[in-house]
């Protein structure tokens, strides 16, 4: 979906970039539910879980060197709730890497060290794209907080698996990592709101550039860990906009 109104309020702008993320949301949902809804190989499990565990865990050092830099402006230029928020944030990503870790032992009888899970091309590119907007203006890089599980869509989707106990035991971390996320994103969409309350208009095209960007990017590399369950048809009648929004619920 491309861009074409360039918003001339902040409502106007808000309601544009919801619209992209909601219409890749749809897609995450569905890779999952397409994924889990029928038998699969186990190599594409175990290809899914091995980058899965790579984005939970590899987000901890640069946490955690978030959170030193915070304490040292604790009180000051940086609420205790906000750096409680982002500890808490930070001991989510261990816990699901910790839930999904158990789950991969078990299938495969090895204990591999964190740092062995790779990234993939799909999940590089989704960094570069972050890295790309990393020193815009506060407006646009909030666009990047906005996203955390595909907007709890992924979560949503792997939360419904049935089957076996394999199956089962992804479902419980599933839903353990929906909640987390549904968190994280209630949390971001506020101070994604207030900025975009606070902001310029001529903030606003970046923003929507980066939100496309993104929300494209990240649906693609999901599709790409689970061995692309959407063929490239229904990707491209996904980038066109035929495909059912994913809205999750708001907290506020």
């Amino acid at each position: 979906m491309a861009v074409t109104e360039i918003p001339t309020s902040a409502a106007m702008f808000v309601a544009q970039v919801e619209t992209i993320f909601h219409q890749y949301w749809g897609g995450h949902y569905e890779v999952v539910k397409t994924f889990f809804g029928q038998p699969r190989p186990q190599e594409q499990l175990l290809k899914w879980l091995d980058l899965q565990l790579y984005k939970e865990i590899h987000v901890v050092p640069v946490k955690a060197r978030q959170l030193i830099e915070m304490y040292e402006k604790l009180d000051g230029e940086i609420d205790r709730g906000e750096y409680e928020a982002e500890a808490y944030e930070m001991a989510d990503e261990v816990q699901h890497y910790r839930l999904l870790a158990d789950i991969m032992e078990m299938i495969t009888g090895k204990r591999r060290p964190a740092l062995e899970f790779k990234a993939t091309a799909e999940q590089s590119d989704l960094e570069a794209k972050r890295r790309q907007y990393a020193n815009a203006a506060p407006l646009v890089r909030s666009v990047g907080g906005f996203n955390p599980g595909g907007g709890t869509a992924f979560g949503a989707a792997g939360a419904m698996i049935d089957g076996g106990p394999v199956q089962r035991q992804l479902a419980d971390a599933f839903k353990v990592i929906y909640r987390q996320e549904l968190e994280h994103y209630n949390k971001n969409r506020f101070i994604f709101d207030r900025r975009a309350l606070e902001a310029e208009p001529q903030d606003y095209s970046e923003a929507l550039t980066y939100a496309q960007e993104l929300a494209r990017s990240h649906f693609l590399m999901r599709n790409a860990s689970f061995s692309h369950p959407l063929s490239p048809a229904r990707v491209a009648e996904i980038d066109a906009g035929n495909v059912t929004p994913y809205v999750p619920p708001r907290l506020y």
